[in-house]
């Protein structure tokens, strides 16, 4: 079962609501990001530059590097955020959000797969459980 497809108009109508150039345009922002997964980047800060729904340039927090092409490619952009969203099977997965109260784009956003029994054997998927936390969106034009 997906997330049901009222909830998920609502959470988009929600986030249009901000977006002040055009309901049908797109803008640049940055906002931070962590990503939390058993993967190179889980855990670091980064903050990502997006441009018409692209991120376009990525830098970690701790130290200003710049982020390759490659490594840049497991974070969202808010777009990406509620695309994902849209993507998980609830029947599947546990699954958590937080909406940012003021800007209305989800500011955690967790899953994990759900453990699944056959017969007498429920199998449990390690380590695949992956979060996005977001905060500090900033509009650039």
């Amino acid at each position: 079962m997906k997330i049901p497809f009222c909830w998920l108009t609502l959470t988009i109508a929600l986030f249009g609501c901000d977006n002040s150039t055009g309901e049908n345009s797109s803008y640049d922002y940055s906002i931070e990001q962590q990503l939390g997964c058993f993967c190179p980047q889980g855990g670091i800060w980064v903050k990502l530059y997006v441009r018409a729904d692209t991120i376009a340039d990525a830098i970690t927090i701790s130290d200003n590097a710049h982020l390759s092409y490659e490594q840049r490619k497991s974070y969202k952009s808010i777009k990406g955020l509620f695309e994902e969203l849209s993507k998980i099977d609830t029947a599947s997965y546990v699954v958590k959000i937080t909406m940012d109260s003021t800007k209305n784009y989800p500011a955690y956003l967790y899953f994990n797969p759900k453990p699944v029994t056959r017969g007498d054997t429920t199998q449990i998927i390690s380590d695949a459980q992956m979060s996005y936390t977001t905060k500090l969106f900033t509009k650039l034009n």
